[in-house]
Formats: C-alpha cells, sequence, structure tokens
C-alpha cells in the first residue's frame, strides 16, 4: 500500500489495488477490525447456540441424519428452531449496518493518518443511530420488493417456457440454458443491490445523509455505464470470497463433530472464520466505497473525512 507520510494515498485504485489495500489494512489493524466485527458475531453466535442448538448443533444432527436415516426424523429444524433462527437473522440484519460503518470509521480513520480505535469507531455510528435505522429499513424494502417482482416474473417466464417447451420439445435445451443465464442475472443483480445499500448505509453515517438522500447517491454511484463494470467484478469476488468461508467453516465444522463431537467448538471456530472473513469484506467494501467517492468527488471526500475523523 503505497502511504504518504503513514497515511495511504486517496487515489483512483485498480481492482488488485483496492485488494491489496484492503489486505494490508486488516493486517496493519487485525485486533481492531476483528473486535469490531467479534461485537456482533459472538453474541449471536451464542444466541443460535441457545436457542437452535438446545443440545446440539444443527450440523451435528445433520450428519447423525444421514448415517442413520430411519433413527432421526426428517427435519432438522422444529417449529421453533425456524422461529428462532428467523429472529436471529432478523436480528443480525438490524444490527449488522453498525458493525459495518464502525468499520467504515476506521478506514476513514487511517486515510486521515490515525489509528483506528474501537471507541472511536462504534462511538460515531451510534451517534446516528436513527437515520442508520431509516436507511437500513429503506434498503430492506428495496431488498424485499425486487424479489417479489422477480420471482413473480420467474413464475411467468418459467411457466411461458413449459409451455413452449411442451408443444416444441427441442427448445427445452435452450430455455435450460436461457434458465441458467436469467439466474447468473439476478444473483448478480441482487449483488449489485447489497452493494448500493452498504454504500448508502455508509454515506449515512460518513457524509451525515439523509436515508432517502443516501440511497439516492449510492444507486447514482454504482449504478452508472463507467462504474457498473468494476462493480459488478467487486461483487463477484465478495461473493466468492463468501462462498469460499462458508465451504472451509463447514467443512472443518464437520470434520470437528466427526472426530471431536463438540458443538462448542464448532461455535468456536465458525464465529473465527466468520469475524476474519466478515472484517475483510468489509474492509474491501469500504476501500471501494472511498475509491468511488475519490474518482469522482476527491476534494469533497476529503472533507469528509477529516471532520469524521476529528477528535470528538
Amino acid at each position: 500500500m503505497d502511504e504518504l507520510q503513514g497515511r495511504p494515498a486517496l487515489r483512483a485504485l485498480t481492482i488488485g489495488e483496492i485488494f491489496d489495500r484492503a489486505v494490508t489494512m486488516y493486517v496493519r489493524h487485525f485486533v481492531v477490525f476483528t473486535l469490531i466485527v467479534l461485537t456482533l458475531l459472538v453474541p449471536l453466535g451464542i444466541l443460535d447456540y441457545f436457542m437452535t442448538n438446545q443440545s446440539t448443533s444443527q450440523l451435528s444432527q445433520l450428519l447423525a441424519q444421514i448415517q442413520h436415516p430411519s433413527a432421526h426424523p426428517t427435519s432438522i429444524y422444529s417449529p421453533g428452531q425456524l422461529t428462532a433462527i428467523f429472529a436471529l437473522l432478523f436480528v443480525a440484519a438490524i444490527l449488522a449496518p453498525f458493525t459495518n460503518n464502525a468499520v467504515a470509521v476506521g478506514v476513514a480513520a487511517i486515510y486521515a493518518g490515525r489509528s483506528p480505535t474501537y471507541t472511536d469507531g462504534y462511538g460515531r455510528v451510534l451517534r446516528r443511530w436513527a437515520p442508520l435505522l431509516g436507511t437500513t429499513v429503506l434498503c430492506g424494502l428495496i431488498l424485499l420488493g425486487t424479489y417479489f417482482a422477480v420471482v413473480i416474473g420467474a413464475v411467468i417466464v418459467v411457466f411461458i417456457a413449459a409451455l413452449m417447451a411442451a408443444a416444441l420439445q427441442f427448445l427445452g435445451v435452450l430455455f435450460a440454458i436461457a434458465g441458467v443465464v436469467i439466474v447468473l442475472a439476478i444473483v448478480l443483480l441482487f449483488m449489485l443491490l447489497l452493494m448500493c445499500c452498504a454504500f448508502a448505509l455508509y454515506a449515512t453515517t460518513i457524509e451525515q445523509a439523509s436515508p432517502a438522500d443516501a440511497i439516492g447517491e449510492a444507486f447514482r454511484r454504482i449504478l452508472n455505464r463507467r462504474e457498473i463494470g468494476k462493480a459488478t467484478l467487486i461483487s463477484l469476488a465478495y461473493l466468492a470470497i463468501q462462498i469460499g468461508a462458508l465451504v472451509i467453516a463447514s467443512t472443518v465444522a464437520a470434520l470437528l463433530l466427526a472426530f471431536a463431537h463438540s458443538a462448542v467448538a464448532e461455535l468456536v471456530v465458525n464465529t473465527v472464520i466468520n469475524s476474519a472473513v466478515t472484517a475483510f469484506v468489509t474492509i474491501l467494501l469500504a476501500v471501494y466505497y472511498y475509491d468511488v467517492r475519490t474518482r469522482s468527488e476527491g476534494l469533497d471526500l476529503e472533507v469528509d473525512l477529516e471532520r469524521l475523523t476529528a477528535p470528538s
């Protein structure tokens, strides 16, 4: 990471430089960023363990069911566990923006030539708790609305395609290929929407924007001809990292359960891996956010950073 008097230079970055800068920031400030993320993940992990794993973990139940299908119920989760899982997901969706923005404040401190701190990160975010919740709710509504629109559209398309394929059987292969392309396009659409939401949440804290203004600016910054290509690549990289981490965590947890038979060990391993990955990808998105603003706004970003990181 190039430095100017101990601080990273605010300049346009390539995708490779964005990754390099994110890695460097995380390695140099590993403790602070990990603690910020663990503040969310540890309580959620403990609640998940006691609310949905009274005697054993879901993965342990799944392994036992695979090994002895006749001796275990076909359902891994009870209705109560499903309710608890949805409740946890809701709580995580509400609290995650605070953690993500605390990381972004830490990245802002690094750009301003200061060391990020746990208290400053959360302190500055909590001062904006009301607008942050408002932005979170609006982003949730946008994602839900898009989801239902996509589902309804997909059902209509599948119905029409099924009728045509029944009449002309040779079209079946073409429709199957088109279906794969559509699924990939939908995944990419939601990844771009999630990135827009992340940018909007950052703007709520860093730029002190209102929820509506923050969301409008986020969509304007990402969904344009100049930025859409780079945003797509960052989104795909983000998704690949998350999938890779999920595979690694699940594999390690399965091995622990198979040999150590410890749901607690599974919880600890998952929390450690998730904290490392979550911290890194959040830093990555924050670095990309500042990169976009550097290329489009320049001086305005420097003013925001100075104001944001000034002593309280």
